[in-house]
């Protein structure tokens, strides 16, 4: 396989030579042989030549054959400047959005390459109370018409820890190549995005690639080499630590806790941790990454082709991580007879990533706890023989995916249009996992994960489309469309190996004394799919007067595999009008309003349940597990079947979810468009949501499902763009959006009004997305600084422990004396309260500079890491993921020590848990997110040669940050609102030199 990577990537920059020696007279004698064979086609040849060149919509890639030819004038559509991010080394779609696009919130968690982000648009529509929640709430990406398939969430449910999806955990938007990409739109409204019947609930983002051309062959290069700069670690080694803990040991420590002083820290003469911190010169390194992408299109009106071939890599400054990924593309068109349409295009990438060394996350994946009593030295001379052991480990994640779009085109009649669309979109991920006895307490292990994910998509409809008396237009449009879906994975782990040299499983025989179990001792093999069909039959008409008044009605009938019989099918319609004010006669002579469009919308559509157990209630499975080891598949190496204890009770008759969206814009253009504004203002309500209530163990279950959740969230979107300078040589073009959401729990299922689930607590009228956390006073000083219950005579408690000298001073709210739960407030957000970007062009002559500001104002962050660092007495070697201390445990937590009191770290009230408001800061920013100068090139010999364009840029990524918050980068925090410290990476500064060549 190494050498079909080695091939492949000579093969890319083989090719793109090639493209740039190839001159244009060469180019053009691949598919012509004279000019004379370009100007004999008919009118109807000429008319599909237009077409071909331009958008795809007019093709029929929309899944219903959309009956505007163009964008719906009533929709919510934040398009994306595909120029400018072009010249950034993105490798994927969501992190371009960010500040570039109204409506649409991007966590990024950590800048780990290739690591999966995630995206809400418009808010979020469930409780996100653990990993597995965000792939619920996330958009649904179209590429030219067709749902792209994403992972599912089902691993999880054989999973111990929530750190890591199972498998590889690579972004899939990194498939595609920025450079194949025509435009990329946010649809936000159903007025834009219910065409897509249940794929929209989430919102869509669609992406239209790059069609063939018609006309001499086209020769386009585009190539970035750059540098990520290795960031800078304050670094500690046992002095720091033994400096900070002694305070705490001189104050609250008895003579078992001196006793007990960690034995790393107990000898100040060993080298090991007291010699120098110099770990990062192992951990952190600057970062090379580079692209090349090359393609070629061209043809005649009746078959026209282009193809392209990419390639990507990508260094992390941690931890040497890293993603590399290998593309090709391939789209043809033809004509074979009058009116009648061929359009294939087929992708085909890989990505391989280098992912982390977390030690959490071998845990995790694992599923074992290591003795966590001495931490890694940080002293690279010790440290040297543990990346020594690490080389020896293997960890390919690797993942595949392929793309095939066939669509088919008739028209006839004169106003009639037949459209027949198939499409599968294949996905495949394989990660090998194996771990030395070095790193395994002498105990080797390995596992493979074996995923896939399939989608089949088979779309007909049936247009007509006419103009009477020259202004009423008329089109309508009846369609069926049926997708299929499948999620796999084969999954197998195995501890205790034979020899550090065999790394893969092999079934043994009784001759090698090893049994039935092979090479290893012990071995664990788990297999699940899960299958989904939505049938969907549409209608849409819709009707515009003169080209100014529009408006049409969209009705869908679904039906899911995943809801029984009396509950499978649901009826969604979607109402859409928009005025085109500034055409109307009273207008028309204006000389300062060149545009004034008045759109409102209103939709429902269903929310796809992801998984089979709602289709007949109660369910069994696969589950022997037990309290500490929950996901065991047999009992003494035999299946079981028992009741789903571990996914909950699930209610007879679940019905679909919803969502509602009622949505109000208004877009305007004046001094012949020169100020461009735009202004949305939406409500989106998500009913009949599917909850897991948490119930009594003595039940089994952990919880029962249902339905009955509703989410509504409300806000306003705007985005401003203006010619501030125009000149023939100097032009500035200016630009600022802001996005707000607010969020509130609307109703409970049976009628519930509060409702606690692990850390976060839910009460109907109020937002979801609140902390809870208890209220901060001080400290007590002394124990008879302690308040005394008059009543009873005796002291506050916390949760019936009696509150001594240095413990917190919490507030009291309910005045019982007695600080629990009923103390706890909801306070802060985790989503921000106002999100956008500010943007500037210049240009002068061939030079054009562009500069994107993106901010993020009132999100609040809780720095779980500084919480972490004076909570070292409850984390110290406990048998917990909690008590690791990865690598970069030896630097110093930021956050304003001065602020946090000396607590006794060894009372029993947990005095430094992360959820009180002593640890909730602000996390608003405003970060210089890129930095571009170009220049574009214009010679005689360019004219001479045939070269269209070439232009070379240098670029800037995440050059400044300006924030109030006190711990590491704001932006970088968990999806939950928590600030890891190591686990949360901050995006590196990076350099980038590029350019872009066509001919």
């Amino acid at each position: 396989m190494k050498y079909f990577y080695f091939f492949l990537h000579r093969g890319i920059y083989f090719f793109a030579a090639m493209c740039l020696v190839t001159t244009s007279s060469e180019a053009q004698n691949v598919l012509f042989k004279n000019k004379k064979d370009t100007s004999s086609v008919n009118a109807d040849s000429l008319a599909f030549s237009k077409v071909t060149s331009t958008h795809r919509d007019t093709l029929g890639y929309f899944p219903n054959n959309e009956l505007f030819l163009k964008r719906n004038p009533s929709g919510a559509v934040s398009p994306l400047d595909i120029d400018e991010v072009k010249k950034l080394p993105y490798t994927s779609i969501d992190q371009m959005l960010i500040g570039r696009v109204t409506g649409v919130d991007v966590r990024i968690p950590s800048a780990e390459p290739g690591k999966r982000n995630s995206v809400f648009i418009r808010g979020t529509s469930s409780l996100l109370l653990g990993n597995r929640d965000l792939f619920y709430a996330q958009p649904t990406y179209v590429v030219d018409g067709v749902p792209l398939i994403m992972e599912h969430a089902f691993a999880y449910d054989i999973q111990r820890f929530d750190f890591n999806r199972m498998g590889t955990e690579t972004n899939l938007l990194g498939f595609l190549d920025i450079n194949d990409i025509e435009s990329i739109e946010v649809l936000k409204d159903f007025a834009a995005s219910a065409k897509y019947g249940p794929n929209a609930a989430n919102g869509v983002i669609a992406i239209t690639t790059k069609a063939p051309r018609v006309g001499q062959m086209k020769v386009s290069v585009n190539a970035y080499a750059g540098l990520a700069l290795k960031p800078a670690v304050d670094v500690v080694n046992g002095r720091y630590e033994s400096d900070f803990r002694l305070p705490f040991y001189e104050k609250y420590a008895d003579e078992t806790q001196w006793r007990n002083f960690p034995r790393y820290l107990a000898d100040s003469s060993q080298a090991r941790y007291y010699g120098p911190a110099n770990w990062d010169d192992l951990f952190l390194r600057n970062g090379f990454t580079e692209g090349i992408q090359a393609a070629v299109s061209g043809g005649t009106p009746f078959a026209n082709f282009r193809f392209s071939i990419g390639q990507a890599s990508q260094q992390g400054v941690y931890d040497k991580t890293g993603i590399k990924r290998y593309d090709v593309n391939f789209g043809i068109n033809i004509q074979p007879v009058r009116n009648l349409f061929f359009t294939t295009d087929i992708s085909v990438a890989n990505q391989n990533r280098k992912r982390n060394e977390f030690i959490r996350d071998r845990a995790g994946d694992e599923d074992y706890l290591f003795n966590y009593d001495a931490p890694l030295s940080p002293n690279k001379a010790y440290l040297q023989d543990y990346y020594t052991a690490l080389d020896n480990t293997i960890n390919r994640n690797k993942n595949n995916s392929a793309r095939i779009i066939a669509n088919a085109k008739y028209s006839f009649l004169s106003h009639f249009t037949w459209n027949t669309r198939f499409a599968i979109d294949y996905g495949q991920n394989f990660r090998d996992f194996f771990v030395p006895t070095a790193l395994g307490e002498g105990n080797s292990y390995v596992s493979n994960y074996d995923g896939l994910s399939r989608r089949m998509i088979l779309d007909n409809s049936l247009q007509f489309a006419k103009t009477f008396s020259g202004k009423h237009h008329l089109e309508i449009t009846l369609g069926q469309y049926g997708q299929w879906d499948k999620w796999r994975y084969d999954y197998g782990r195995a501890y205790k190996g034979s020899s550090d040299y065999v790394k893969i499983y092999q079934p043994g025989t009784d001759d090698q004394k090893e049994g039935r179990f092979g090479n290893f001792r012990l071995m664990f093999n788990t297999k699940d799919f899960t299958e989904s069909r939505l049938a969907s039959f549409y209608a849409n008409i819709g009707y515009n007067l003169d080209q100014k008044y529009f408006v049409s009605l969209y009705v869908r009938r679904d039906g899911s595999s995943y809801l029984g019989n009396d509950n499978r099918w649901l009826i969604s319609p979607t109402l859409s009008a928009s005025w085109k004010v500034h055409k109307e006669d009273f207008l028309k002579e204006s000389s300062w309003l060149s545009n004034l469009n008045v759109r409102a919308s209103w939709g429902r559509v269903g929310r796809l349940l992801m998984d089979q157990m709602y289709t007949g209630g109660p369910v069994y499975n696969v589950d022997a597990g037990w309290n500490g080891v929950p996901n065991m598949s047999t009992y003494n190496g035999f299946p079981v079947i028992n009741a789903a204890y571990t996914s909950g009770y699930v209610v007879p008759g679940t019905s679909w979810p919803v969502v509602e969206q009622l949505n109000g814009g208004i877009d305007i253009g004046l001094f012949h468009d020169r100020l461009r504004a735009s202004l949305d203002v939406y409500t989106k309500t998500d009913r009949n949501l599917v909850l897991k209530v948490p119930t009594l163990e003595e039940e089994g279950y952990t919880g029962i499902v249902k339905n009955g959740m509703d989410i509504r969230n409300y806000g306003y979107e705007l985005a401003i763009d203006a010619d501030v300078v125009k000149g023939k040589k100097f032009q500035w073009t200016t630009g600022i959006n802001i996005y707000t959401n607010q969020n509130k729990l609307m109703a409970l299922p049976d009628g519930l009004t509060d409702l606690v689930i692990n850390n976060r607590r839910f009460l109907v009228g109020k937002p979801v997305d609140r902390y809870w956390l208890l209220l901060n006073e001080g400290i007590y000083n002394s124990d008879e600084e302690v308040p005394v219950n008059p009543e009873t005579g005796k002291k506050m408690t916390y949760q019936g422990v009696t509150l001594k000298k240095g413990d917190p001073k919490w507030t009291d709210l309910s005045g019982d004396y007695n600080i629990n739960d009923a103390d706890r407030v909801m306070k802060g957000r985790l989503s921000p309260a106002a999100t956008g970007g500010f943007t500037n062009t210049f240009r002068y002559g061939t030079w054009d500079v562009n500069i994107l500001l993106n901010y993020s104002f009132g999100r609040k962050v809780i720095n779980q890491a500084l919480a972490d660092r004076f909570d070292f007495a409850n984390r110290e070697a406990i048998d917990d993921p909690k008590a690791i201390k990865e690598i970069s445990w030896w630097s110093k937590v930021e956050g304003d020590y001065s602020k946090i009191p000396q607590y006794n770290p060894w009372s029993a009230v947990y005095a430094y848990q992360p959820n009180q408001t002593l640890f909730l800061e602000d996390g608003s920013f405003v970060k210089l997110r890129a930095l571009t100068v170009a220049y574009n090139m214009q010679t005689d010999w360019m004219k001479r040669s045939g070269v269209e364009h070439l232009r070379i840029y240098a670029t800037g990524n995440n050059l400044l940050t300006w924030t109030k918050y006190k711990g590491g980068d704001p932006e970088a925090v968990s999806y939950f609102g928590y600030d890891e410290g190591y686990y949360n990476w901050a995006a590196p500064r990076t350099f980038t030199l590029g350019f872009n060549f066509q001919f």
